[in-house]
């Protein structure tokens, strides 16, 4: 009879246990809600302080994201971060970031032609991949593997991403480590609420005020009538040079950015970490991993594709900034809406040296960065990005690389604007020279030609946007932001 004993005992304590276990897991859960939050105010608060001391590198390009903190008196936020390179016992401090001060606006004509490219290679991708408005309605030269990554991406257009202002007739798809954080400082300047005093004393990243201050439009039926009349942004910039701006920012340093490590270093050092000694925080072998292991219709929003987010194949973009001309796409964006130019006085370009993606990318086997690629291969072939500098840092590898992976890789950049840019900042540098070595020698130097003027041989061949003067890779402009 001591069975059933037994049982009665339990069946009168078992609402009490119950009750107990239901107690701990709502005092659980309430204290990892309450400590998140108060590691996200502090580091809010962080952000505020830096913002507050260093006000010029924080309205420069990247907002959030991108710049060269130093608080006064400190050199943790410097120009490079201190990292452990793949455990080493060493300590070594690289320079991270230039910066470089925009060159005079170009020519209307070459603006419009490099906006006409970028929208007939997104529109050409979109109906190469059948997929969206340009959807041919046959399956075409589709692959399997590209089948597979169409069924991540939503069937229809995501407006409720969009930032839009009707009154001034702009929209704009924002994305993380585009430059988002300078453009949101524009947007709030726009609604008259926000002057250069409150755009230092921010106390949650600009995007995050701009959604607020920029609400959904009373209904979704709206959105194209609104769209149409108005100049759509969609931000792009390489997708390796993002998820590795992303990588450093949220991170590579969990002191900088707890929020970043409670939410995702944690998991990724526990389930990736292979032996000890790089430190506390991931390291971008191991970041890289876990984004391989991951499905793309779950991937967190900091490092999800501009083709997810922005459904740029579902919605009728007419204009597409790149990070790497940003300056230039914006102001000519804002003229083509009528409203007041930028100052530069407003913008800071902090771009990442060669060596810096060196250095993180050789961590990386061939392999591993042409299956990365297969996961970000539609923003490639969307934004006319090239692979060949990163694929250059990576290291053989003990895997043999499958030869599939080496199928369709994306051609040389041809951003015409960007070679102008290139162009105008040489010609100033050697007028800058010139006026040195005049002022030596007693020398006056003759006038630099503007930065505006193409030279002859551009002139010649501006009729062909695919002219080979273009055809070159990444590695000598593309730009990045810490």
């Amino acid at each position: 009879m001591i069975f059933p004993g037994i049982i009665r005992k339990v069946n009168k304590n078992l609402p009490a246990l119950l009750q107990t276990i239901v107690i701990i897991c709502v005092i659980h859960y309430m204290g990892q809600s309450v400590l998140l939050k108060a590691q996200k105010k502090l580091h809010l608060g962080r952000f505020a302080q830096l913002t507050t001391t260093t006000p010029k590198s924080l309205t420069g390009h990247g907002g959030s994201g991108g710049g060269n903190w130093k608080a006064k008196g400190s050199a943790k936020f410097g120009g490079g971060f201190s990292r452990n390179h793949r455990g080493s016992s060493s300590t070594t401090t690289t320079t991270t970031t230039t910066t470089t001060t925009p060159v005079p606006a170009f020519e209307d004509n070459i603006m419009v032609q490099e906006q006409q490219r970028r929208l007939e290679l997104l529109h050409q991708t979109c109906a190469r991949w059948n997929f969206g408005l340009w959807a041919k309605g046959e399956q075409g030269n589709v692959t399997a593997e590209e089948k597979a990554a169409l069924s991540s991406l939503p069937k229809s257009p995501l407006y409720q991403a969009l930032l839009v202002s009707e009154k001034h007739s702009l929209a704009v798809c924002p994305m993380a480590r585009t430059g988002i954080q300078w453009l949101a400082r524009r947007l709030l300047q726009l609604t008259g609420k926000f002057d250069d005093a409150h755009l230092r004393r921010l106390q949650e990243p600009p995007a995050a005020i701009a959604r607020h201050n920029f609400p959904y439009l009373s209904s979704w039926e709206k959105y194209p009538t609104v769209l149409s009349q108005s100049v759509t942004i969609l931000m792009a910039r390489h997708p390796f040079d993002r998820l590795l701006a992303s990588y450093r920012y949220l991170l590579e340093d969990p002191e900088r950015n707890p929020h970043g490590y409670l939410h995702y270093g944690r998991r990724i050092v526990r389930t990736y970490r292979q032996a000890p000694g790089h430190g506390k925080g991931p390291s971008f072998e191991e970041f890289v991993r876990f984004l391989l292991g991951r499905d793309m219709l779950h991937m967190e929003e900091a490092w999800q594709t501009v083709a997810r987010r922005c459904t740029p194949c579902h919605i009728q973009y007419n204009f597409i900034s790149h990070y790497e001309t940003l300056w230039h796409d914006i102001q000519w964006a804002w003229k083509k809406a009528g409203l007041v130019a930028l100052n530069t006085t407003d913008y800071v370009q902090y771009t990442l040296t060669p060596d810096i993606r060196r250095q993180y990318f050789s961590e990386l086997t061939l392999s591993q960065v042409l299956q990365l690629y297969q996961k970000y291969k539609l923003d490639f072939e969307l934004f006319g990005y090239s692979l060949e500098e990163h694929m250059a840092y990576a290291r053989p590898g003990e895997e043999p690389v499958d030869p599939a992976l080496m199928n369709d890789l994306p051609l040389p950049n041809a951003d015409r604007l960007q070679v102008f840019i290139d162009d105008a900042m040489e010609k100033t540098k050697i007028h800058k020279e010139s006026e040195v070595l005049g002022e030596r020698q007693g020398v006056v130097p003759a006038p630099a030609s503007s930065a505006i003027e193409p030279n002859k041989d551009t002139q010649d061949k501006d009729q062909d946007v695919n002219d080979n003067i273009f055809e070159r890779g990444d590695s000598k402009f593309l730009k990045d932001e810490k």
